[in-house]
């Protein structure tokens, strides 16, 4: 099984803002998903941002087949995971490792590789 970095997102206060910033910065493009959540639509590696606030680190999201299944693995290995949530984007969880450290896993929905 090989897994990778699928998806990430960056923290910040307000999502209209961060969209002018780095719409003008980078040429990003956006979709919004909800009032919470923008997809940006023209990287390569699939991003959005959330308005958690901000955040000095991204929050990172690891693509996996079965995100179901490698949650559970997670929690038989001492660890914890989240509720499953399902969005367009796909199927998505938090996840802690048994030391405390937390990552997302990611599985795409058809069309988001």
């Amino acid at each position: 099984m090989s897994v990778e970095l699928g998806y990430h997102t960056l923290s910040v206060q307000d999502l209209d803002r961060a969209a002018a910033f780095y719409g003008a910065l980078f040429g990003w493009e956006f979709k919004r998903e909800h009032e919470t959540y923008l997809h940006v639509t023209n990287t390569a590696v699939p991003m959005g941002f959330v308005s958690d606030g901000p955040s000095a680190q991204p929050n990172l999201y690891y693509r996996v087949s079965d995100v179901d299944a490698v949650a559970g693995r997670a929690r038989e290995l001492g660890g914890s995971a989240g509720e499953v949530l399902d969005g367009t984007s796909g199927r998505s969880c938090s996840c802690t490792d048994d030391q405390g450290t937390t990552i997302g896993l990611w599985q795409p929905a058809p069309g988001f590789a």
